[in-house]
């Protein structure tokens, strides 16, 4: 998937341009809107620009880039139901337009919805063969499904049309990626080094690059990378740890123990960093500490072993709940949710198939209640929103029936 980074400069691009088509009835105040929301954007004032687009589409209706620019700001919040009707208008309103099919396909991937994406940014670039933000977001989604071949064409694409040196460096930091993927470590680790030349600010890049000549047994060229990774992104647990496992290997484990520390600060839950950590404590001679973070690391893995033991007892209560919710027994299928929930209050399922037993159960007002909490707590929960609405129908339905004079007219 685009990174966040990626994937709010894509939707700058978007808001940048014109609104295209004829003038019409407010254009400037639109078009002064529209250039508003994308200034508002960058700012990070989402909700501010959503106001002005929804306003822009309210006066332009009929303008696929104002839609488009709508949907690409309502998913960074994400208001999912939303941002995929103004998406979808925007693609209606523009079937042959593909700006708006590469803009909308990104949005899509960043609301998760990668069929849709696919779908979108396909015939992006089949409409316009030199769209490379739209061959990067191909790529990028085709990777992650495992598809490698393809996402290469599409990063290659990409890599070909770009022109800018800071995102030619990216392209390249993520080809590596890719081939490092498909364990082609030469290859990948050529991609990084032209990432690191085109940007040489990129901490990222050069972890990468130390990662592939460690992987080429290179373990002295892997050294100083590591070192220059931590320099450039000290905030990075990653870059420490890896720098602290090679400096263990070298039997420098005083300052590996320095480093382990730095990542075990930075990402404290990470339990091969605190084991590590224990290990370079005791070679460095600092026993006692290596004791006190021995302990914290069996209390991790007491209490993760306690959420996987948790994780297996609710699935098989879920798993019992259902199959007697399937054969009419609901008052035992509803006590069955209630144990799953025991253990788990925010399974969003579990809640939401709770409700609707109690609607079998003729207890309309408690399912509605329940369906109505959930909804606050996930507004863009659709099943839940499905759900809700058939229920209220039905239950109208069930007063109804239940009260059929009330249906006469006087």
């Amino acid at each position: 998937m685009a990174t966040r980074e990626l994937a709010a400069s894509l939707l700058f691009a978007a808001l940048a341009g014109g609104t295209g088509g004829q003038a019409q009835p407010a254009a400037h105040e639109v078009d002064r809107r529209v250039a508003r929301a994308s200034e508002l954007i960058q700012r990070r004032a989402v909700s501010q620009a959503i106001a002005l687009l929804e306003a822009a589409a309210s006066d332009r209706p009929d303008d696929a880039e104002v839609h488009l620019s709508l949907g690409m700001a309502l998913s960074l919040v994400p208001r999912r139901n939303e941002a995929v009707e103004a998406l979808l208008r925007a693609i209606e309103l523009g079937p042959n337009r593909p700006r708006v099919h590469a803009g909308a396909g990104a949005a899509f991937a960043r609301l998760g919805e990668t069929d849709a994406a696919l779908q979108v940014l396909e015939r992006a670039v089949s409409l316009d063969p030199d769209l490379g933000d739209a061959h990067l977001n191909l790529g990028l989604i085709l990777a992650a499904r495992g598809e490698f071949d393809r996402a290469a064409a599409h990063l290659a694409s990409a890599l070909r049309l770009e022109t800018d040196r800071r995102k030619l460096a990216r392209l390249h930091f993520l080809n590596g990626k890719l081939f490092a993927e498909r364990g082609r470590t030469q290859q990948a680790a050529r991609e990084f080094e032209r990432s690191t030349d085109l940007d040489p600010q990129s901490g990222d890049a050069f972890l990468a690059l130390g990662l592939a000549r460690k992987g080429l047994l290179l373990e002295d060229e892997a050294h100083s990378l590591f070192l220059k990774a931590v320099d450039l992104d000290p905030g990075s647990p990653d870059a420490h740890y890896h720098l602290a496992q090679e400096l263990q290997r070298r039997g420098d484990h005083a300052n590996a123990a320095a480093h382990f520390l730095r990542a075990h600060d930075l990402r404290p839950d990470d339990q091969s960093i605190l084991y590590n950590l224990t290990r370079s404590l005791h070679k460095a001679g600092r026993r006692s500490e290596s004791l006190k973070y021995r302990r914290e690391l069996a209390r991790m893995i007491g209490a993760s072993d306690k959420a996987r033991q948790n994780e297996i007892e609710t699935a098989r209560l879920h798993a019992e709940a259902v199959r007697l919710d399937e054969a009419g027994q609901h008052a035992e299928a509803l006590d069955k949710y209630r144990d799953v929930l025991e253990i788990e209050p925010l399974n969003a399922v579990a809640r939401r198939n709770l409700a609707l037993v109690l609607c079998r159960l003729g207890r309309w007002r408690e399912g509605i209640e329940e369906l109505e909490a959930i909804l606050r707590h996930d507004p863009d929960d659709a099943d839940t929103a499905r759900a809700l609405v058939i229920v209220l129908d039905q239950a109208r339905q069930s007063e109804a029936d239940a009260n059929p004079a009330a249906e006469r007219p006087r």
